[in-house]
């Protein structure tokens, strides 16, 4: 998991096992008992971000300009295990969602799946751990000498339903509760009581997406989409919300699958950010592609996937802008 921690620090599109939109449901497995994948990924790593929580990035010189770029070697292993208990309706699963890349970010799941006829899949489950979320610096505008990091603590719950009614629409709903160690944010700055209160980032998080594909063939499919995002932290200039419509493409042809999703989002909020007196608006956009090679050499249930990321945001104050590149590989093993 150390992969997608470091990635996520960075703000980089968490990396799952599978390039497929959160509408294009996992399937109860046909058999009974377990059954999972394992992969193994190596990559590189390049980000320019003041919030990046790195050796590199521990010390700032100034509030109004980017970081300097930094760029790493990266390496992890993921997973997902399910114990089908009826076969092809109902199983038990634990690990990161297969939607992780397109969703953009990385969470353990400890949950269900369970086919309700002439209605849908249906997955509940727990999230104990997000790890695109593990640690921020305790105060991030730190000048001159070096910023102390703090963990976080971001769970919650899941509830989704694919396949609505025999149909390519999903609706997916996630509530997440975030607790930070030690929030000193605007402390370094002499800020006052009621400035630094402003700044707090604890609070819950309510996400609802909400998938359509479309089939245009046997190998090609579209999944238009959209996702949103209500912040009520407990610090008003990180309260607000974010609007996120996306588009994803999946091609399989014989061992060969390939997948792109882009996105394009805004978030506002609701009260400036004392720092800077201005709100923290932004926009944001990213790329994710991937391609998966099955039974390479003949080696059955296993595959070679090879992933790329693009993402961008531009804020209203610099401080919070971010520029982030991923490109990994790895050899997956399905049991």
């Amino acid at each position: 998991m150390k992969l997608l921690k470091k990635a996520a620090a960075a703000g980089v599109i968490a990396a799952g096992l599978a390039l497929a939109p959160a509408a294009y449901a996992t399937p109860v497995p046909a058999e009974t008992g377990l059954s999972g994948e394992l992969m193994p990924l190596a990559g590189v790593l390049s980000s320019r971000s003041n919030l990046a929580v790195s050796g590199d990035q521990k010390r700032i010189d100034s509030l109004y300009s980017l970081s300097s770029r930094e760029t790493r070697a990266i390496g992890g292993l993921l997973g997902q295990i399910d114990y089908t208990l009826l076969p092809r309706r109902w199983s038990l699963f634990a690990g990161p969602p297969r939607s992780a890349l397109s969703d953009g970010e990385l969470a353990i799941e400890l949950g269900t799946r369970y086919r309700i006829e002439r209605l849908g899949l249906l997955t509940a489950a727990v999230i104990p751990l997000t790890v695109t979320d593990g640690e921020v610096w305790s105060d991030p505008f730190v000048l001159g000498t070096a910023r102390k990091a703090t963990d976080v603590e971001r769970r919650g719950l899941r509830l989704g339903l694919a396949g609505v009614l025999g149909t390519g629409l999903s609706v997916d709903y996630r509530l997440y509760r975030r607790d930070v160690d030690a929030e000193r944010s605007g402390l370094a700055l002499g800020l006052s009581a009621a400035e630094r209160a402003a700044l707090a980032r604890e609070g819950s998080e309510h996400r609802f997406d909400l998938h359509y594909r479309v089939a245009l063939t046997d190998h090609f499919s579209l999944t238009p989409g959209v996702q949103y995002r209500r912040l009520d932290a407990d610090g008003a200039a990180n309260r607000g919300w974010l609007l996120r419509p996306q588009l994803s493409a999946r091609l399989e042809i014989e061992r060969w699958q390939l997948s792109m999703t882009g996105y394009y989002g805004v978030d506002r909020y609701d009260a400036r950010q004392p720092v800077f007196d201005e709100y923290r608006d932004g926009r944001e956009m990213g790329v994710v592609a991937g391609v998966r090679y099955a039974e390479p050499f003949g080696w059955s249930n296993w595959s070679v996937n090879a992933y790329g990321v693009w993402s961008e945001r531009d804020s209203d104050i610099r401080f919070y802008d971010e520029r982030t590149g991923l490109f990994a590989v790895g050899l997956g093993y399905r049991f």
